[in-house]
């Protein structure tokens, strides 16, 4: 089993029946199948407030959604550091929330980023993703599974010996 130090959880969230919104979870599909020793996948329509107790238990945490907001095919960024969200809702949280009660309430120390997917169709009781945003997924998926075996070669790497920039 993989130490903390080596751990990494890729959380995608949406939901499959609105198009596009459902890019998290087939990201996180397809990496699944992968079986990446060290990588841990969940799934779920939306984030809820519990997981701000497992955040703690992963070197990384990354988030993966699907946006309208990002350029395409998508958007990595790290998330801020420990910052007061204006509100609070236990249902549908954010992940800045979620990142700002891990690190108040459990001392979460994890690295945290999230992987936005440039989608376009968001419609009510459509379970197929756009052809665009199909190119989309396939890109970060590519991108998100270099990103991760290059995060687990350096965490096994001898210290001092390698490090990401």
């Amino acid at each position: 089993m993989a130490t903390r130090a080596q751990r990494i959880l890729v959380l995608g969230y949406g939901n499959p029946a609105r198009g596009d919104d459902g890019l998290g979870p087939a990201l996180i599909e397809q990496l699944a199948a992968l079986a990446l020793a060290g990588v841990e996948t969940r799934v779920d329509y939306q984030l809820c407030v519990e997981y701000a107790l497992e955040l703690g238990d992963f070197k990384r945490v990354i988030f993966v959604d699907a946006s309208l907001d990002v350029a395409p095919p998508y958007r990595h960024y790290t998330l801020p550091e420990s910052v007061m969200p204006a509100t609070l809702d236990t249902h549908n949280i954010a992940p800045e929330a979620l990142v700002y009660l891990a690190r108040t309430l459990f001392g979460a120390s994890s690295e945290v980023s999230m992987l936005a997917i440039r989608g376009y169709q968001f419609e009510p009781f459509s379970e197929s993703i756009s052809a665009a945003a199909k190119q989309n997924l396939i890109a970060a998926l590519r991108y998100l599974t270099q990103t991760i075996k290059a995060y687990l070669k350096v965490e096994s790497a001898p210290e001092g010996r390698s490090h990401l920039h």
